[in-house]
């Protein structure tokens, strides 16, 4: 829970780079986005010590307080920033890896009951109004377009558009993608 939380934080801070260091501080913790990140770290490092109710509390008050819907048996990787809060929902077998940034509005989810849910990579970026249905894999470095509906896999640094989505284009200066992650 908290090597992930640590760089989490830190991705939270650096985006307030403009601001003194007390106002940098406050506004991370004020954040809802940082909030529900800390409010499913903390249900998942319970769930995983197998310490029944109390994260089923957590993660409804985080529910409440910030509209963000991460169960704690969802897989996400370090560096998670959630720019802005509410509206956020994940089904419990979505995955996501290392430095993804999830704005508001995003839905990751199955088409059917009992489905699996999305696969996506690390350092890609989910714009407001996203949905990713079904059992699909988003490569790395990767931008999903808002309001875009993923029924579909796509590859490494594709940028991603439309309803349904499609290949809209690619990454082509990695380096200067990169920076956007630091």
């Amino acid at each position: 829970m908290f090597p992930n939380l640590k760089h989490d934080f830190r991705r939270y801070y650096a985006k307030n780079n403009n601001k003194g260091q007390i106002s940098r501080l406050f506004n991370c913790f004020w954040s809802l986005g940082f909030q529900g990140i800390i409010g499913y770290r903390l249900s998942r490092w319970l769930v995983l010590r197998h310490i029944p109710l109390i994260h089923i509390f957590v993660q409804r008050c985080t529910e409440l307080t910030s509209g963000i819907s991460i169960p704690p048996t969802v897989i996400i990787g370090k560096g998670l920033l959630i720019e802005h809060f509410g509206g956020i929902m994940m089904n419990a077998k979505t995955k996501i890896g290392d430095y993804c940034t999830i704005s508001h509005g995003v839905t990751i989810g199955n088409q059917l009951p009992g489905g699996n849910a999305p696969t996506i990579g690390n350092k890609v970026y989910i714009c407001p109004g996203a949905v990713l249905v079904g059992e699909i894999h988003i490569g790395d470095n990767s931008i999903i377009g808002a309001n875009a509906v993923v029924l579909n896999s796509f590859a490494e640094g594709s940028v991603i558009g439309g309803v349904p989505a499609k290949l809209i284009g690619k990454v082509t200066d990695k380096e200067e993608y990169e920076k956007f992650f630091e």
